[in-house]
């Protein structure tokens, strides 16, 4: 029981955080285009859809289905089938106009574009948390040595 309440917590965690991101990013949208309101079929949508990120990201990244694989196969793990449903709700749901093939070819060029600028924000985010946690390991070790 502990480990699902573990589960469930930390999809939930992920699904919060990028639905925040989402909804920043579409009111964003909405105010450039001077939009008054967005359509409840559309929250709604992206609200499954960040649970749909929150999950895969669980599965992908942490230990609990998948125990060891490379950090690039992880991220093929996510992105295969999470584009797989960021598709289906764009078709299903009508985000936007999918009897244009521009509109796919777009649609497809910005998923890639995000995908690629998260992941190296999150690569240089940890490179730059390791060298810090590193810097201090050094300075506890100096520090311990001469008492």
């Amino acid at each position: 029981m502990k480990k699902f309440l573990q589960v469930v917590i930390s999809i939930k965690e992920r699904t919060v955080l990028s639905y925040t991101a989402a909804m920043c990013i579409y009111m964003f949208f909405l105010f450039l285009f001077k939009q008054e309101s967005a359509p409840l079929p559309v929250l709604f949508s992206l609200l499954l859809v960040c649970l749909a990120a929150g999950t895969m990201q669980l599965v992908a990244f942490s230990d609990l289905v998948i125990k060891k694989l490379a950090y690039g196969w992880r991220l093929v793990v996510f992105v295969v089938p999470f584009g797989a449903i960021l598709t289906a709700f764009a078709a299903g749901c009508g985000w936007f106009p999918t009897d244009q093939a521009g509109a796919w070819v777009l649609f497809g060029v910005i998923f890639v574009l995000i995908f690629v600028a998260i992941t190296a924000g999150i690569e240089v985010y940890y490179r730059l948390s390791g060298r810090k946690y590193d810097d201090r390991l050094d300075w506890y070790r100096r520090n311990r040595k001469e008492k």
